[in-house]
């Protein structure tokens, strides 16, 4: 897509939240299922993931202003992970392998029923 066409989808984009907000959301929703489609096969899911993971943090959001700050914000945690995965792999890895690793508690019904 050339530069010119992305401009003139945004300012369609724009134009449309403006007018209908709700035709924007869904137009929206479009637009990344079909890029999320466009994947590869075996990237589709984690993007499917990451996507609903997105949309959970930005639900209570409701105020365009307010939505936009959470997604710099999400943006800037990832853009931090993301460093420090280049500046120490090893370590990072070794992070998510402990973390991992971490034992659950298990708790016994019987006991909790017990109690109340």
């Amino acid at each position: 897509m050339k530069t010119t066409d992305k401009k003139s989808r945004v300012l369609e984009m724009v134009g449309l939240y403006q007018k209908d907000p709700q035709a924007f959301e869904k137009m929206r929703a479009e637009i990344i299922h079909q890029m999320i489609e466009d994947l590869p096969e075996e990237y589709r899911r984690r993007a499917y993931g990451m996507q609903f993971q997105l949309e959970m943090r930005l639900q209570r959001y409701r105020d365009p202003i307010s939505r936009m700050n959470a997604m710099i914000a999400m943006f800037w945690e990832q853009f931090e992970e993301f460093k420090n995965v280049l500046n120490d792999p090893r370590q990072v890895l070794s992070e998510k392998e402990v973390a991992r690793q971490v034992p659950a508690k298990i708790l016994s019904l019987e006991e909790r029923r017990k109690r109340h």
